[in-house]
């Protein structure tokens, strides 16, 4: 029974096999239908524009503007080096007593005394005179004595200014011919000492510019100059100053 069903259904498998190669049904083709779509008309071309030059111009679209950025490059950070501070400087204060000397090892001021006063004075008596004097005596007289004593001692000595307000008469030093060119500076400072009378007693250069200008200097000023007599309490005193001569010669 195996035997015969397995035959029979490889036979009709095998019919049928055969009828599909025996048997093709042609198929019908499909009808096409073919379109020919001419190309489109070029377009008409533009009007001409109107005579006068009339025409309305198409405003053109304006791109808008792109604004770039700077471009910022960061500086590099200096580095400062901090500045050390120096440590205040405590000033010490002294104080001094009567009997007490300052740092400059002078005297100390007396209570009472008149600042810029001789060191060792006594209190209301005159500059220049002598302790234990009798106050209204003459400058320079004998302690004790009543008579009237002439002017002695070295000659006192005024700032510049002082002493050249003293000056009565006197041309300046002339300027050698010999020298005037070049236009060239030359000073010279001279101690200038003056007498009791007024008279020019001598003159010392201190800082010389010319042997020329040096001699015109010495030589005017000890024969020509006169002085105002500097008076101390009533009595006429010398004196001496620091005189400044000053010489441009021209280019």
């Amino acid at each position: 029974m195996f035997v015969a069903a397995f035959v029979l259904h490889a036979t009709l498998i095998a019919g049928g096999v055969a009828y599909s190669y025996w048997h093709v049904d042609e198929l019908t083709p499909p009808t096409l239908r073919v379109t020919f779509i001419s190309a489109a008309p070029p377009p008409p071309p533009p009007p001409p524009p109107p005579a006068g030059g009339g025409g309305v111009k198409k405003k053109l679209a304006l791109k808008p503007k792109v604004v770039e950025a700077p471009i910022v490059v960061p500086k590099p950070t200096e580095l400062v080096q901090p500045r050390e501070t120096p440590a205040p400087v405590k000033k010490k204060t002294f104080r001094q007593h009567e009997d007490e000397e300052d740092e400059d090892d002078e005297p100390a001021g007396v209570k009472g005394g008149v600042k810029g006063g001789v060191a060792g004075g006594t209190i209301g008596g005159t500059i220049g005179g002598e302790i234990g004097g009798v106050k209204g005596g003459t400058l320079g007289g004998v302690v004790g004595s009543t008579g009237a004593a002439p002017v002695s001692g070295a000659p006192k000595f005024l700032p510049p200014q002082m002493g050249g307000n003293q000056k009565i008469s006197g041309d300046d030093p002339p300027f050698p011919a010999a020298l005037n060119h070049g236009g060239i500076e030359y000073v010279v400072q001279a101690k200038i000492c003056v007498s009791r009378e007024g008279g020019v007693e001598s003159v010392t250069v201190l800082k010389h510019a010319d042997a020329l200008l040096d001699d015109n200097v010495v030589q005017t000023v000890k024969n020509k100059w006169r002085f105002r007599p500097l008076t101390a309490n009533g009595s006429a005193v010398p004196f001496c100053y620091f005189g400044r001569f000053e010489f441009k010669s021209h280019l």
